[in-house]
């Protein structure tokens, strides 16, 4: 009986664990592409400063004209997978991105992983677009209920001191701790994330209210929590 009762508790973690993701999920994937965003305001620029970009940058915007009148499904993979095919510059880059966004929301997450993996292992991509792609593949691997291992590889590079990625990959790693039930880990993470003087109000906030849930599995009351 008593087994029966542990792995109702397990469960009941992890159903927690994925509410949670469900509600601040989308927190960690909108900070991250805000980067998205910048970088492509950069290699906008730069495009635009470039004559040999230009005819690039064209093809782009019409590659995103395309997609937005083109339905959901393997038409709007081809026409990326052609678009990569040409020589883009920087614009292919973005293009992978939307293709990895749009095969992670169609569920079709271990293409999805390995296009995000593939960014990462570039070495013409700007390094904090790589930890950006390493993030993203972090958070795929989570929402599939992957490994813990599989998603931790994905994180270490981000959890080093002075990536400013660090209190998102902190975020998700907690996370990945409290859906593999490995509570005092998560614990661990989550102090460290209010502790760290990079963690803004708002990702202390999150912390707190995963680390109550932490707390109560544990059977003990977060002090952090209340605070």
């Amino acid at each position: 009986m008593t087994d029966i009762f542990d792995e109702v508790t397990a469960e009941l973690r992890r159903d927690q664990s994925s509410a949670l993701w469900r509600r601040y999920g989308r927190y960690v994937i909108g900070a991250a592409v805000a980067i998205v965003l910048i970088v492509a305001a950069v290699i906008g620029y730069d495009a635009w400063k470039t004559a040999g970009q230009e005819a690039a940058s064209e093809r782009y915007d019409a590659l995103v004209k395309t997609l937005e009148e083109a339905p959901a499904g393997d038409a709007r993979e081809a026409l990326i997978e052609q678009f990569l095919a040409q020589n883009n510059g920087g614009y292919d880059v973005l293009a992978s991105f939307v293709s990895a966004f749009e095969l992670a929301e169609n569920g079709d997450k271990l293409a999805a992983v390995a296009r995000f993996d593939g960014l990462a292992a570039r070495g013409d991509v700007p390094l904090a677009m790589r930890d950006f792609s390493r993030l993203q593949s972090a958070v795929v691997l989570l929402d599939a209920n992957a490994s813990f291992e599989d998603i931790e590889a994905r994180l270490s590079r981000l959890l080093v001191d002075g990536n400013d990625m660090r209190p998102l990959a902190r975020e998700v790693l907690a996370l990945a701790h409290m859906a593999h039930d490995q509570l005092l880990e998560a614990r661990s993470v989550l102090n460290e994330q209010i502790e760290d003087p990079m963690s803004n109000n708002l990702t202390r906030d999150r912390a707190r209210i995963m680390l109550s849930i932490v707390e109560q599995g544990l059977g003990s009351p977060s002090v952090a929590a209340t605070e």
